[in-house]
């Protein structure tokens, strides 16, 4: 005859009726995160993201360098102004030079 305070425990009830979950979950769980080709995946999406941006980055500075490359083939003041920036004088043009103001 049993022992009247002998009474299963509420969790061991439980693990019971759900052992297989458990086993399915701990299963899946050491597929997923003890398998190199699924870390492997997760790297190469991360790459993914980061080579995307860099992607964006570089089309937009891309584009950026094609509309000035327009303006400059289109415009001759444009020409003239980015030429000027480099140092340049026009052949007829005489370059005068000044000493920077002393302080």
């Amino acid at each position: 005859m049993p022992h009247p305070h002998t009474h299963a425990h509420p969790s061991t009830s439980w693990l019971k009726a759900h052992w297989a979950q458990l086993a399915m979950s701990a299963g899946l769980l050491a597929v997923f995160f003890g398998n190199q080709g699924f870390r492997g995946l997760i790297s190469n999406w991360l790459e993914l993201r980061s080579l995307s941006r860099e992607i964006a980055a570089l089309d937009e500075e891309h584009a950026k360098t094609a509309a000035r490359l327009k303006a400059l083939r289109e415009s001759e003041a444009a020409l003239e102004g980015e030429a000027r920036k480099l140092g340049y004088i026009k052949p007829d043009e005489v370059e005068y030079r000044f000493d920077p103001p002393k302080p």
